[in-house]
């Protein structure tokens, strides 16, 4: 995630956060690059939610500064979110092996952008009527070696983005069907119809509701 204010003097992370429906993801960002062969525990931070004390699960690491958590159940997106760490400890430390020194509550500041920064690789030849979205923002199709459909997703939550982008120019196709029923989480196409990639590249972009999958790719069927 960038970061787009400069860091303030002798600080120990950045805090971000973002709610959706019932979570409140949360990103700690480091100065300096973090060992991700381990993983910090939830127990290691203290996580204040307009002032009432809640449980903070560690997602884990997005990459080599940035450590992703999140808080649930969270109702409405909260006024004031503060972020403690209890180290040091042996599971949060920079590459040359420091552990990073404890902090006392820093203020977090809201993202103000999508927490579904997730990739996924899909190519099974389907039809695959629950492929798992849970945290993903884009799913890279690779039909290199056969034609893919997918009929339904399963994962999704209000308000998720889903970018769905073919990887080869290859003959094979690549197919989305509509509102197939599959009683899991159905894609709603713009044209009302299957819509197939063959031979080119391109994609789709759907937007959850957090039952179904709509297109947004177009305005109207063009």
């Amino acid at each position: 995630m960038t970061i787009w204010r400069p860091w303030p003097y002798a600080a120990k992370a950045i805090v971000q956060h973002e709610w959706l429906e019932t979570y409140l993801f949360l990103w700690v960002t480091f100065k300096y690059p973090m060992d991700q062969t381990v993983t910090p525990s939830g127990g290691l931070f203290e996580c204040k939610v307009n002032g009432v004390l809640k449980a903070f699960n560690v997602v884990g690491w997005i990459d080599e500064f940035t450590l992703k958590g999140a808080v649930l159940p969270v109702g409405t997106l909260p006024d004031r979110v503060t972020l403690e760490y209890k180290g040091p400890h042996y599971t949060l430390r920079t590459t040359w092996d420091k552990q990073w020194e404890p902090w006392g509550p820093i203020l977090s500041y809201r993202a103000m952008g999508s927490p579904f920064s997730g990739t996924k690789t899909h190519s099974a030849l389907g039809p695959t009527d629950n492929v798992d979205v849970s945290d993903i923002g884009i799913l890279f199709i690779d039909c290199s070696a056969n034609n893919v459909t997918i009929g339904g997703f399963t994962g999704g939550i209000k308000g998720q983005h889903l970018h769905v982008v073919r990887l080869c120019a290859a003959v094979n196709d690549v197919t989305l069907e509509h509102n197939e029923g599959t009683g899991n989480q159905d894609i709603l196409l713009h044209r009302g119809e299957d819509e197939t990639l063959t031979g080119e590249y391109g994609g789709w972009t759907l937007a959850c509701n957090g039952s179904n999958w709509f297109d947004v790719s177009h305005a109207k069927h063009v």
